[in-house]
């Protein structure tokens, strides 16, 4: 690896270090139940085709997708190399209801991923990333009944599910691909309802700490057929098994008082209940087409399920909010001239569009999210492997209506994928 590559590496995790995986990307009314909002597992690279790479990939990034396109990454004309991915994700969001208008912001370390080769028909990875977010706030005040005072209440959830993750990928027979990959997951929501008379420094809370883990699998298979010297045709399918999450909970009532500096406890907190929990996560699946010219250009289109019907939640109200959700998205990739030697030539132009019916069931209406895409995916240098992806979204989520929130968004999304040849040996002749 070179000493470049090396300083570069150091400064980008350095740099990252400080954003913890539990901080989502912005403040949504639609991510405070249950575990939290399930995250997005494309990078930069997919997010900016609408979230589509079921079945297919190539050697610049990594597919987060599905483990089948993990040796396809490794395979085709990189196998020496190992491929490290850091990708972030942020967001800006105006929510609307009604008359009233709220900005927020938010970031978040989206992944840390390596995938190295082990076999010409086998390779390995390692990721890291979030599986769900929580990060909501809402804050409502109401009078007293016969009393000129009010009371305001917030309520706040912070936290989320991390996710580990341990892919196996093999190339089965001629273009056939197999993936599988097992997941540990972990993690803990903090929920918080503060209650104060308006005007007043003294407050109570009421805290409950929800501290889960468990197991979980997936895996993936793309079939690839030759229609002709220029032509592939992909066929691709991911099945996300589903599973449980057992732990604790924690909720503890206490008295604060404002003390210039900060919050400090008026009396000693007290412990209401410490029990057992678990929640189920869904399974789903997503299958895709698309057609490929290698190296050139790729147009996807893609189908996926998520089943929350019938699955258990600590959480009562999660349970009466969450459904069964889909999703369809649409990409296309276009890179001019991978022979060229004009730099822009090398660099990827994708655009896309998605449309979910997410799993959010509010008021007698079903939340649904449209977004558009494009993006950039450009080499560190001429003739480098490596390669920073950017990816922007624009889309809405919700409606002004019938007492809900509609978000309108700008999304963004970018990937280092690094390629460095670590177990190359090199030769004299």
């Amino acid at each position: 690896m070179s000493i470049k590559f090396r300083y570069f590496l150091l400064i980008v995790c350095t740099s990252f270090t400080h954003l913890a995986w539990s901080q989502g990307q912005g403040n949504s009314p639609y991510n405070g139940f249950g575990i939290g909002e399930i995250t997005e597992e494309s990078a930069a690279a997919q997010d900016m085709m609408g979230g589509t790479g079921v079945s297919f990939a190539n050697s610049f990034y990594v597919n987060h997708i599905n483990p089948a396109m993990l040796v396809k990454n490794r395979t085709i004309g990189l196998n020496k190399y190992v491929a490290f991915n850091i990708g972030l994700k942020g967001g800006y969001k105006t929510l609307n209801q009604g008359n009233k208008i709220q900005d927020d912001f938010g970031l978040n370390l989206s992944n840390l991923t390596m995938v190295f080769p082990v076999k010409p028909k086998w390779a390995m990875g390692v990721s890291m990333r979030p599986y769900s977010v929580a990060d909501q706030l809402t804050t409502i005040e109401k009078d007293f009944v016969g009393s000129n005072e009010s009371n305001i209440v917030e309520n706040r959830s912070i936290g989320g599910i991390s996710r580990v993750a341990f892919t196996n990928s093999f190339i089965l027979a001629k273009g056939l691909f197999w993936g599988v990959e097992g997941q540990a997951n972990f993690g803990n929501i903090q929920r918080d309802t503060t209650s104060s008379i308006a005007g007043s420094s003294e407050y109570f809370r009421n805290s409950g700490r929800f501290s889960m883990h468990g197991l979980t699998a997936k895996t993936g298979l793309t079939y690839q057929i030759k229609l002709n010297k220029k032509w592939n045709l992909n066929v691709g399918g991911v099945y996300q098994l589903g599973g449980t999450l057992k732990g604790d909970a924690l909720r503890v009532f206490s008295v604060l008082g404002e003390a210039g500096n900060g919050p400090v406890y008026i009396q000693n907190p007290d412990t209401l209940a410490n029990y057992s929990i678990s929640t189920q996560l869904p399974s789903s699946y997503k299958v895709g087409v698309s057609l490929e010219s290698n190296y050139h250009w790729v147009f996807a289109a893609e189908y996926g399920s998520t089943k929350w019907s019938g699955t258990t939640n600590f959480d009562p109200l999660a349970k009466s909010v969450l459904v069964d959700s889909k999703v369809m998205n649409f990409g296309m990739e276009w890179l001019p001239n991978a022979s060229s030697s004009k730099y822009f030539n090398q660099v990827f132009y994708r655009m896309g569009y998605k449309q979910i019916d997410t799993p959010y069931y509010i008021n007698n209406t079903k939340i649904k999210d449209r977004s558009f895409s494009l993006g950039l995916s450009v080499p560190m240098g001429f003739g480098n492997p490596s390669y920073v992806d950017v990816a922007l979204s624009f889309g809405r989520r919700g409606l002004n209506t019938n007492n809900l929130i509609q978000e309108n968004y700008t999304k963004i999304s970018v990937n280092f994928s690094l390629l460095s040849s670590w177990f190359n040996k090199p030769r004299i002749d």
